[in-house]
């Protein structure tokens, strides 16, 4: 910045000298600064900052031109002094000291403030007389001889020299004299001269100082806005150590205290909500990830340490929970290769894993109920083979399809069951009728309509007792758009029907709040045999109007509603062997007077509750089943008149276990395993007493294994 730039900032005119208002400016300096300290916020604080750098900038200007004519004015005065080797020297002679001599006007930068010359300096001709006289009496060094080896000459003063001399040397002071006098004159001016060079560098670091201050202060203000916390803490640290009373330094300090709270705070908010969303999604791998970021910056963070554990417990539970389902559905397929390889290596993975003996358990339990299902089908078979008169027999019927559901891969029983089943009329689609509804709309009670492989559009409605089949499982698919209605509906005059090994699917979604079931009785008493209802748009299965509906070996996956539920006084929905999983709703539901039984069968994985009954009706029943995985409970029992609930597994379920309301007080609820919840075990309504639910099992609960005494919100 040049003078003229530095006069503008700190506000003087062109033709005022800033020298002359040095004090005054350094006075507008401090009170600059101290509105910095005192600023109201950061952000004029900054403004305020800005403006102090500028104003030092300009001072800094103005001390480089009190320099400047410092050396100007040092440089003068050498000027005066004549070197020795211009053959010049300063006159020593008394008549120089007595002798007016004619002066010229001294130069203003010399004069003192009071206007008096600082040093009078007299050049002498080294040619002149005097001098010439004076140096011959001088003692003469050779080469190599020192000064105190030569002796002092006696001084004899001859006529010619300048009476003063012999008046000066006749006063009685003797050489030594003298010398102690230069010496005390050049102790004095030598301690003046050290006391102004020391003052002049004190000054000198008192401004480096200040300067260095200035610069932190501005530096650590703008490593605040830009959050970079540990260089601004260097820099307040640093002007705390330079000025122990500044403001400053403990304003940025409680600054960056606050900055990195918050920043830790919207860290952790933001990484934590996204883990907890993630986990409560599901998606395991996501919520890890999520939480690792927030523990990897602040490893003392104990709510996400928390989450990651439930995170890890989950990850453990899944893995369990697929080498469970892998081995459970090779038992089901009575592939008893697979399971035992299976199990195999679900060992290898969780070593010492108390599931393995269950598991273990589970095939050879597995291996021994099928020797008992194919001794049942010879029973059956035998029992329908006497009956056989070559003609319909409902009895006989009935009792095949159930000997061939125990031994599917029974030869014998496959052939038996085909020969009674022939005696009723036979359509086969698209064989003898191009559709679906073409062969529904001409059969009669008892007709068999058999569909081949393939997918077609159904949306029918069955009011007669026919049995529909499908080519095997998974192999025959009927479709209806959800917009429309039900794949398949059974009215009340289909009592009796059957249907077996078909896929039933919705085709789009939708999104309204009266969204149709896949499969709907209503007041039918009917069965499904091997059926999967898939991607319903509400619930999978629907009993309605004092419907009763049996599923056995059947799957309800990912309905928009629940997976199968009844509502209505005398609706009654059984399950067995089945499946519930993925749903968005309940797995299980039963409301307004409808009642249920639950056997061997899962519910899992649903958005909800695994089965939810809200009816005060008689016989519930609900055993041998598990309910896991599932975002809410596993069995909630909100309302019963009577009825059990007996060796069930809940485990694994995101709130908690079993919950029993007060209104099912009267269902019995014994030896069931709760385990492993991330909530609570058993949870008990206030006003049942927890003693009479002793025989449950709970254990390894993430909240108490049991919780009584609860008051629930209506």
């Amino acid at each position: 910045m040049t003078l003229d730039e530095a006069k503008r900032v700190l506000g003087l005119g062109p033709g005022e000298d800033p020298v002359s208002h040095v004090e005054v400016l350094t006075e507008a300096r401090d009170r600059i600064a101290e509105m910095v300290r005192n600023a109201p916020n950061e952000t004029i604080a900054l403004r305020y900052q800005d403006g102090l750098l500028e104003f030092d900038k300009a001072m800094a200007a103005v001390r480089e031109e009190i320099e400047r004519k410092k050396a100007e004015k040092v440089a003068r005065l050498m000027a005066l002094v004549p070197a020795s080797v211009s053959g010049q020297r300063i006159s020593t002679k008394r008549a120089d000291f007595h002798t007016p001599k004619k002066k010229a006007a001294p130069d203003p930068e010399v004069l003192d403030k009071d206007g008096a010359a600082c040093l009078e300096l007299v050049p002498v001709d080294s040619k002149s007389e005097a001098i010439r006289k004076a140096a011959a009496k001088l003692p003469q060094v050779t080469p190599g001889e020192s000064v105190t080896d030569v002796r002092e000459p006696s001084f004899v003063p001859e006529t010619d020299d300048d009476d003063r001399d012999h008046e000066f040397a006749g006063k009685g002071k003797s050489s030594t004299g003298r010398l102690v006098g230069y010496a005390l004159i050049f102790m004095l001016m030598g301690g003046i001269g050290g006391a102004w060079i020391y003052t002049n560098v004190e000054a000198e670091k008192r401004q480096r100082n200040q300067d260095r201050l200035i610069f932190l202060e501005s530096l650590g203000a703008r490593l605040l806005e830009s959050r970079q916390w540990d260089e601004a803490k260097q820099a307040y640290t640093e002007i705390a150590v330079r000025d122990p009373s500044s403001k400053v330094a403990e304003t940025g300090i409680r600054s960056i205290e606050f900055g990195m709270a918050e920043e830790q705070d919207q860290f952790v908010g933001y990484w934590s909500g996204e883990a907890l969303a993630a986990f409560e999604a599901g998606r395991i791998d996501e919520a890890e990830k999520a939480a690792k970021k927030v523990l990897e910056k602040y490893p003392k963070e104990k709510e996400t340490a928390d989450l990651l554990s439930k995170i890890d417990a989950e990850r453990l539970v899944r893995i369990r929970q697929e080498w469970e389902g892998t081995i459970r559905a090779a038992v089901e397929k009575r592939d008893w290769r697979q399971a035992d390889s299976a199990l195999g290596e679900f060992s290898a993975t969780l070593p010492n894993d108390p599931m393995i003996r269950d598991l273990a358990g589970l095939i050879e339990a597995g291996k021994d109920r099928q020797q008992r299902d194919q001794a049942r089908a010879r029973e059956l078979s035998d029992a329908a083979r006497l009956r056989d008169q070559g003609k319909f027999d409902p009895q006989a019927l009935e009792w095949m399809r159930e000997a061939l559901a125990l031994a599917p891969n029974d030869e014998e029983v496959k052939a038996l069951y085909e020969k009674l089943a022939s005696y009723s009329r036979t359509l086969h689609v698209p064989q003898d009728v191009k559709t679906l509804a073409e062969a529904i709309s001409g059969a009669r009670d008892r007709d068999r309509i058999v569909l081949g492989e393939g997918t077609f559009e159904a949306g029918v409605v069955m009011n007669s007792a026919v049995q529909l089949e499908g080519a095997g499982e998974g192999k025959t698919t009927l479709t209806m758009a959800a917009r429309k209605g039900p794949v398949l509906t059974f009215g009340p005059e289909a009592k009796g029907a059957t249907v077996t090994g078909l896929v039933l699917q919705h085709e789009g979604f939708d999104a309204g709040t009266s969204r149709y079931p896949i499969a709907l009785v209503r007041g039918a008493e009917m069965e499904f045999f091997d059926c999967v209802f898939l991607e319903g748009s509400g619930h999978g299965l629907a009993v309605v109007d004092g419907g009763h509906a049996v599923a056995r070996r059947c799957v309800f996956m990912t309905n928009g509603w629940d997976g199968a539920a009844a509502s209505g006084e005398g609706s009654r929905i059984t399950l067995s062997e089945s499946e519930s999983t993925g749903n968005f709703g309940h797995g299980i539901e039963i409301w307004d007077g409808a009642s249920v039984v639950v056997t061997d069968s899962k519910s899992s994985r649903n958005s909800r509750n695994g089965l939810l009954v809200d009816s005060a009706s008689e016989g519930i029943e609900v055993t041998g089943s598990q309910f896991f995985g599932n975002r809410e409970y596993g069995l909630v029992l909100n309302a019963g008149a009577s009825g059990k609930v007996r060796e069930n597994r809940c485990y694994a379920n995101m709130m908690g276990g079993l919950v029993v309301r007060f209104a099912a007080i009267s269902v019995m609820v014994d030896g069931n395993k709760i385990e492993e919840n991330s909530g609570p075990g058993l949870i008990l309504e206030q006003g049942l007493r927890a003693e009479i639910y002793d025989g449950n099992h709970c254990r390894s609960n993430d909240g108490d294994d049991l919780m009584s005494g609860v008051k629930f919100a209506e």
